[in-house]
């Protein structure tokens, strides 16, 4: 059947990108939970792995979450000596979070399984199809917080 020209409501769509993001995390979720972190932990690591230090204000804006979130994300992630905060030099107020060589061990063993289940879940969507859909969904995060946020995953 082909879907072009017809309507298909928002809550359909909805339900639709939920279903397939919770097959997608589902798989995730186990390689993850298997080297014994979190979901957000894993999300601050891979962030601290490819953007280098950076603000907790910055992480805390990446993803989404609440400053105090990001504060018990990285006391945890302390804890297991997987980051570390280190004061600004540029501005004492600022404290940035950093990986550790333990922490940046983890993310590259936890990160190519990552990659590898991504790349399976959609493999099917050619080129032309993933780009569109990064257009799509970045238009629709621009207009809920702007572009200062847009390009959050890629290329850290």
């Amino acid at each position: 059947m082909d879907l072009n020209n017809v309507e298909i409501s928002p809550v359909i769509l909805w339900g639709e990108l939920v279903r397939v993001y919770e097959l997608i995390k589902k798989a995730q979720t186990k390689n993850i939970l298997d080297n014994k972190l979190t979901i957000p932990q894993f999300n601050v690591l891979q962030i601290l792995a490819f953007k280098g230090s950076i603000p907790l204000k910055n992480i805390s804006n990446l993803l989404y979450v609440t400053g105090a979130n990001i504060t018990c994300i990285i006391n945890n992630l302390e804890k297991e000596k997987l980051v570390k905060r280190v004061p600004s030099k540029t501005d004492r107020r600022v404290v940035l979070a950093e990986i550790t060589p333990e922490g940046q061990e983890l993310i590259n063993k936890v990160y190519p399984i990552y990659v590898k289940n991504i790349e399976g879940s959609i493999s099917d969507l050619s080129t032309i199809e993933r780009n569109k859909l990064i257009k799509i969904l970045g238009r629709s995060e621009e207009r809920r917080v702007g572009k200062e946020c847009r390009s959050r995953w890629s290329p850290y």
